[in-house]
């Protein structure tokens, strides 16, 4: 009797366990977004003189305004663990880029320089003053545009590791970019676009081949969570946050974007080297970890030496080395949030 408790006992807390990881994993976004509503977030919409619809999540007034820009194939939303300290002494506000979220989507015009001014014109109406500026990835890249081709709009930048240098025509598809999101996007689009990208890239991007056999039933999940739940985030309760959020956004996520990476339309009239030496702004560059694998496949945004020479080029700033990897806000939100602060006061 003793030794049937014991193992009924171990069975429930087993149960118990998986039931716990798996509603982590199923709600954190959940969760997260609740928070950040508690904290005096509104979700609005703005439309910019190029005719394109901003969605936007504001904090409120609480200091200088902070403006945050996502990467590729996410949404504001992934800004949320941070918004809760940054908004108790800054006004701050994070976009949907077009082609993600609730924003317009707009095809033929997804590069640095086209987003880079719709922001330009959100700015001018919806905060009228200079921002704190910060940009993570894809975003960061248009962050620097920003300040490079209009520094009256910026007090200062937080560039999180963009990809500098990595993303120009000739090195692009090395980048994990590239064979991740930007290649099946094509593919995607090649076949006709038909169909649900969302699942389509639970398939077919790069990082599920270290699943092994279970890459399979990975995608097999997806394809079943998206036919019952077409207007649902895709969540898979095996997986735990950390590979969620790779596909979390993905719904609502144009694959076109992707695409200007693969044809090299997004760089267009975008010189990267001149931007960075364009900016006499405060200007932090955080460089977050990264690897070459054995296909020569670079694992990160950038290289210890695109790093070195984008500070080189920094006027008024300097690069920051994170142990993190490439979501650095997502990671070390309290850390992101010091370096905001830091900007701020001038430190």
């Amino acid at each position: 009797m003793v030794v049937v408790l014991i193992v009924l006992g171990a069975a429930v807390a087993a149960a118990a366990a998986v039931g716990g990881y798996a509603w982590n994993n199923l709600t954190y976004a959940d969760r997260a977004r609740s928070e950040v509503a508690a904290r005096g977030f509104v979700e609005r919409r703005h439309t910019v003189p190029s005719g394109a619809v901003i969605s936007y999540a504001e904090g409120p007034a609480n200091g200088a305004p902070v403006l945050l820009v996502h990467g590729q194939a996410s949404a504001w939303e992934s800004y949320a663990p941070v918004l809760p300290d940054l908004s108790r002494d800054h006004h701050v506000l994070a976009v949907d880029v077009v082609g993600h979220g609730s924003s317009s989507r707009t095809p033929g015009r997804y590069s640095a320089a086209e987003i880079g001014a719709d922001l330009v014109g959100f700015i001018d109406a919806v905060i009228g003053a200079p921002v704190i500026l910060s940009g993570h990835s894809s975003g960061g890249l248009v962050a620097l545009w920003i300040a490079a081709h209009a520094p009256d709009r910026v007090a200062s930048v937080l560039l999180e590791d963009p990809p500098l240098f990595s993303t120009e025509v000739e090195r692009m598809p090395r980048q994990f970019n590239y064979v991740d999101l930007a290649a099946p996007a094509h593919a995607f689009l090649a076949e006709g676009g038909r169909g649900d990208f969302a699942a389509w890239y639970a398939e077919h991007n790069a990082w599920i081949r270290h699943f092994g056999r279970g890459a399979d039933g990975i995608a097999r999940f997806a394809r079943k969570r998206r036919r019952r739940h077409p207007d649902r985030p895709l969540k898979i309760w095996f997986l735990p946050p950390s590979v969620n959020k790779a596909f979390a956004h993905m719904h609502e996520f144009d694959p076109r974007f992707a695409d200007a990476f693969y044809r090299g339309t997004w760089q267009a009239g975008f010189d990267q080297q001149a931007a960075v030496e364009a900016v006499d702004r405060p200007t932090l560059l955080v460089h977050a970890n990264w690897r070459v694998t054995a296909d020569g496949i670079l694992e990160g945004a950038m290289t210890d030496d695109d790093a070195a020479r984008a500070g080189a080029a920094l006027s008024h700033g300097r690069v920051v080395r994170v142990d993190t990897g490439h979501t650095f806000h997502d990671e070390d939100p309290r850390s992101f949030a010091a370096l905001i602060r830091s900007l701020r006061d001038g430190r």
